[in-house]
């Protein structure tokens, strides 16, 4: 499967000629209400890898749904919607209407790196429904004590997120994602301590080469989420 924010909100051609082993389309992340790309937007190489500092811009649930909704229905492949993390009001609006699309098979809450425990057990409440839920786990919450208090029987997988970090740019210390060869330990180390927890586990980050998908999944990952390989050939 790809990543959230790697491929757009449908399975294009192109991506799916690409990447014929993809079992599973995620969207790009969605909204209750609309989002505007992150100010000084930007892709920051450094050695070993690259950040990624865009935000989430996205047009909010109700043009996302309108544009989108009859692609998803006639999509080749099952199709997972990404969720931010938002008032669990929002999350409840926001649910109740991809259930009641045809081809959605999961929803992917992405979690917010800002967010308290007792906040994240709430977003996970709302989502709760028809739909499975991948719990889409900011990396730095992996090591965290009271992650396996949050893993409820609803949720049917953890993916990570890559790790954030800060680097200085123009003279500004701009925050974002890190990606890259160099993270690609990380991921592993990730996923090995995931292991212990008996979920499924999706992760990608820092894989460039095919030759890394068997150490990814000597540490106990359950399926590949591509990033690195999947913007590098879907542009």
């Amino acid at each position: 499967m790809n990543a959230a924010g790697t491929a757009g909100f449908i399975p294009g051609r192109g991506f799916l000629n690409h990447f014929p082993e993809i079992a599973l389309f995620i969207t790009n992340p969605i909204s209750y209400q609309p989002r505007k790309p992150a100010s000084q937007r930007n892709i920051i190489p450094f050695q070993g890898g690259f950040m990624v500092h865009t935000g989430h811009p996205n047009p909010g649930l109700k043009k996302v749904i309108h544009q989108y909704r009859e692609s998803w229905e006639n999509a080749l492949l099952p199709v997972c919607v990404n969720v931010l993390s938002d008032e669990p009001h929002n999350l409840e609006k926001i649910v109740r209407s991809l259930e009641s699309i045809e081809n959605i098979a999961a929803i992917e809450l992405g979690i917010d790196n800002s967010l308290k425990e007792a906040d994240i057990e709430a977003n996970i409440q709302a989502v709760m429904g028809e739909l499975p839920i991948i719990l889409s786990l900011p990396f730095e919450y992996v090591f965290l004590d009271w992650l396996e208090r949050i893993l409820i029987p609803e949720i049917v997988a953890i993916s990570i997120q890559a790790p954030r970090g800060v680097l200085l740019h123009n003279d500004q210390y701009i925050h974002g994602r890190l990606f890259g060869s160099s993270i690609f330990p990380l991921t592993l180390h990730a996923v090995q301590h995931l292991s212990s927890f008996e979920k499924p586990i999706f992760a990608g980050a820092g894989v460039l080469h095919e030759s890394q998908l068997s150490r990814l999944f000597d540490m106990g990952a359950h399926n590949f989420q591509g990033h690195e390989l999947i913007w590098r050939n879907n542009i």
